[in-house]
C-alpha cells in the first residue's frame, strides 16, 4: 500500500486541548469495521511497527471506525428526535450495505496514523442523507465536506514525521495495495472519557453480499 506523509515536519497532540467537558457523550454515526478482518489485519501491522514509539496511540481493535456525522450532545438531543433521525438513515441503508469501503492509502496525518479511504460518491451520498436527517429534526448546522478514513492510531506529542515515515515503510509494502471493508453503519453514544474513543452502540445495521 502506498504510504504518504503531511508536509508538517512533526505530528501534534490530537488529544489537547480538549473539547469535550468531563462525562460528555456525543451521538454520531460512525461506519463501524467488525465485519471487516482485512482492516483489522492492517492495523495490527501498523501498531506492531509502531509500539514504543513516544506518543503514539494504537486504536484498539473495537474502536476503529470512519467517522461520519454528528448529532451533538447527547444531553441535548430530544429521545424522540434522535429515534426519528434514526428512523430517516436506517431507512436508507439498503441503497448502501452492499458497498465497500475501498482503503487505499497509508498517510502519516498531523494527528493520526491513518488508512485514506477512496473518496467514492456512496459515501458522500450516504453522509447527504444522514446530513439530512440531522438538520431537518435537530436543525442545521454547518457541516464539512466527509475526508474519509480510520484511524489506526492517535499522536499525542510531536513525532518527526521522516522518522515515523522511515519505521511505517515496512509495514506499508507488507498490506494489499488496497482494502475493501464491509461496513456496518453504527448510531452510538460516543466518550472521549478514556482517552479512546469508546461508544455504546445505539443501533447498528450491517453489511449484506
Amino acid at each position: 500500500m502506498r504510504l504518504t506523509t503531511v508536509e508538517s515536519p512533526e505530528t501534534r497532540d490530537h488529544f489537547g486541548p480538549n473539547p469535550w467537558a468531563p462525562g460528555e457523550r456525543r451521538l454520531t454515526f460512525h461506519l463501524t469495521l467488525q465485519a471487516s478482518p482485512e482492516v483489522y489485519d492492517a492495523a495490527l501491522r501498523v501498531q506492531d511497527v509502531l509500539e514504543g514509539q513516544e506518543h503514539v496511540r494504537p486504536v484498539p481493535r473495537a474502536w476503529l471506525h470512519l467517522t461520519m456525522s454528528s448529532l451533538g450532545r447527547e444531553d441535548a438531543v430530544d429521545r424522540v428526535d434522535l429515534a426519528d433521525v434514526a428512523d430517516r438513515v436506517f431507512d436508507q441503508w439498503p441503497r448502501f450495505a452492499g458497498e465497500r469501503i475501498v482503503y487505499e492509502q497509508l498517510l502519516i496525518a498531523d494527528e493520526s496514523v491513518m488508512l485514506m479511504a477512496r473518496d467514492d460518491q456512496w459515501l458522500q451520498d450516504l453522509a447527504e442523507v444522514q446530513r439530512r436527517a440531522v438538520d431537518g429534526l435537530l436543525g442545521e448546522r454547518p457541516w464539512r465536506r466527509l475526508q474519509p478514513h480510520t484511524s489506526l492510531a492517535y499522536l499525542n506529542g510531536p513525532v518527526p514525521v521522516a522518522g515515523l515515515a522511515e519505521r511505517l515503510a515496512p509495514a506499508a509494502a507488507s498490506l494489499p495495495e488496497v482494502i475493501a471493508g464491509p461496513p456496518v453503519l453504527t448510531l452510538m453514544s460516543l466518550s472521549r472519557e478514556t482517552g479512546d474513543y469508546t461508544w455504546q452502540v445505539l443501533r447498528d445495521e450491517g453489511p449484506v453480499g
